[in-house]
Formats: C-alpha cells, sequence, structure tokens
C-alpha cells in the first residue's frame, strides 16, 4: 500500500550499522501503528550505506534512508563518532520539521502533534536528562542525584516539566537527546559544528550529543513532558510521575530489550521490555508471513534476524 505522506516534515533516526537495525524496524511499525501521518527515514553514514544488505533491508521494509555527511571535531576527542552524527537533521533545511528520534524507542500513542509544535525560531524541544542515577554509575556527573534531577521538581498530577529559571541547579538545564523537534537551519548547524570544534569541554563530553545541544541551546530549548521520551529507569525513580497509560514514546536506554528475550518481568524497569518483544513479533510477521516475498524473507533470515536475541 502506498501512502501519501507530507514531504516537508519527517522522523528520523540514525542507524550506523546492523547492530540497531532491529530498533529501527520497531519504531518505524510502531509509529504506523500509532497512526502517524509522517514518513521515518533513517540516516545512514557512509559505512552503514556501503554495506549492501543492510540497504536492502531498508528497502523491503519500505523504509528510505539519507546518505549524512561526516560531522567530527578536527581535534583528539575520547568520544564515539556516531554521537556527533545526531546532529546531522539541523542541516536538512529542505524539510521544514524534523523530529529526530532514537532507534532504541517504541511509540505507544500517536505523537503527530509534535509536526506541528509552535517552536520559536532558533529554538528546539526535547525532554530534560533525568540526572537521578540509579545505578550509580561511576562516570556519569558527581552532581547527578536525585534531589538535583528535574522530574524530582515536575508536576505530579500533569506530568509537566518544572520551568527553567536562572536560579535552577545546573542539571535542569539538561536535556535528553533521544526526542528532539527542531528546525532545520544552516545558522543553527554551523553553531553546532564551531560549538564541537571551539568548546572546552568537547573532547571528555560524557553524553556528547545532548551535552552540545545543552550548551548551544542554553535559554533556548521548550521543555517537553516526559511522555515524549519516557526514559526507562523512570518507571521506577520517579513512580510518583510516571503513569503507563500515558508514556507516548518509551526509551530503552541502557540494556537494549533486542540483546536478550530473557528478561525479569517482575521488575519494575526490565518489564518494559515486554513492550517492544510484543511490537517485534509484529515485524515478524510482516517479514515471514504470507504476505512477505521470497526476498524479504531471505533479508529476515540473513540480516535481520542474526541482530535480535533469539533466546
Amino acid at each position: 500500500m502506498v501512502v501519501d505522506y507530507p514531504t516537508n516534515k519527517i522522523w528520523t533516526t540514525l542507524v550506523t550499522k546492523r547492530a540497531y537495525l532491529g530498533g529501527a524496524l520497531v519504531l518505524n511499525h510502531t509509529l504506523k501503528k500509532a497512526g502517524s501521518r509522517y514518513q521515518l527515514k533513517i540516516m545512514v553514514t557512509r559505512e552503514a550505506e556501503a554495506d549492501n544488505e543492510l540497504m536492502a533491508a531498508f528497502a523491503a521494509a519500505g523504509i528510505p534512508t539519507i546518505l549524512i555527511q561526516d560531522i567530527e571535531p578536527t581535534r583528539k576527542c575520547n568520544v564515539n563518532k556516531a554521537f556527533w552524527q545526531k546532529l546531522a537533521p539541523w542541516a536538512m533545511t529542505e524539510y521544514e520539521r524534523v523530529v529526530l528520534l532514537d532507534s532504541d524507542q517504541i511509540i505507544l500513542q500517536n505523537i503527530d502533534d509534535l509536526m506541528t509544535l509552535d517552536l520559536p525560531e532558533g529554538h528546539i524541544a526535547c525532554v530534560h536528562a533525568c540526572t537521578c542515577n540509579p545505578r550509580k554509575l561511576a562516570h556519569y556527573p558527581q552532581d547527578w542525584i536525585p534531589k538535583n534531577c528535574p522530574f524530582t521538581s515536575a508536576n505530579p498530577q500533569t506530568g509537566s516539566p518544572a520551568p527553567i529559571h536562572p536560579t535552577s541547579p545546573r542539571t535542569h538545564h539538561l536535556l535528553n537527546s533521544g526526542t528532539v523537534v527542531l528546525t532545520p537551519s544552516k545558522p543553527q548547524f554551523d553553531a553546532l559544528i564551531d560549538a564541537i570544534e571551539t568548546h572546552p569541554d568537547v573532547p571528555d563530553m560524557v553524553f556528547p550529543d545532548q551535552d552540545i545541544l545543552a550548551i548551544v541551546y542554553r535559554n533556548k530549548w521548550k521543555p517537553l513532558p516526559y511522555v515524549y521520551n519516557a526514559l526507562k529507569p523512570m518507571r521506577d525513580c520517579h513512580s510518583n510521575l510516571w503513569k503507563d497509560e500515558d508514556v507516548k514514546v518509551l526509551h530503552y536506554i541502557l540494556d537494549k530489550p533486542w540483546a536478550s528475550r530473557d528478561f525479569d518481568r517482575e521488575d519494575k524497569v526490565q518489564s518494559t521490555h515486554r513492550l517492544w518483544w510484543e511490537a517485534w513479533a509484529e515485524v515478524e510477521e510482516e517479514w515471514t508471513g504470507p504476505e512477505a516475498g521470497g526476498e524479504k524473507r531471505r533479508l529476515f533470515e540473513s540480516v535481520v534476524r542474526p541482530v535480535v536475541a533469539q533466546e
């Protein structure tokens, strides 16, 4: 079935290698299942584009790809290059609106309202970073504690984020780049590239893409309610805020659901993996069921199935 998608607004996600293919297919499937009017287009690097079978899998899924330019600081950095590639949508000036999503997310409710969200010129919209660090990961910043987390100050009845004031803790200015609403713009893209090249913190950033966004867009980003990028640990560490029925986008940060079918169904956080696997079962049926052709089934067995846990 051919869908007449609007051509001026898109969802996009980055895939640099096969490992995230299963995630991207589930993201695409759940966007469609939620009734989105807009198309997902996959950003691919030159390395990913050179993988002919990976490109054939995207074609079989009916997902267009966009080859993006390399984005990397010229100075020595301790940062995975892939983080910087997530900034490519800012250069896609052929579109009026791009919503950047992570491929380890699933869509549980329609989020097309993000395509018409009022966004002041030079601004982006996204969800705060949760800075509780419930796993006590040693490489996270020292001020990432529950007291400083912006979600601790959010409205538990409405889920609305707390306003950011000049006196707000540093952590209240931080964002998570899993969902970013933006208007592509050469000046904004150039500002991001300039910050990558010149900001002194860049070589040792812990969360490079979202840290650079927080710097360039300080006081110029619109906080969205957590439901547009619900980080799975928040179901436990912000249980007073989290409401399953309200979540629109579930974000599987840290351990990925496709890495193992063996997860703790009684655990408040790991039990969310069930939703990913239910969506995956529907994707698998699309690729292997009676409507799928022989080439699609071949690609599923040789390219798709190997990147998703079988046990």
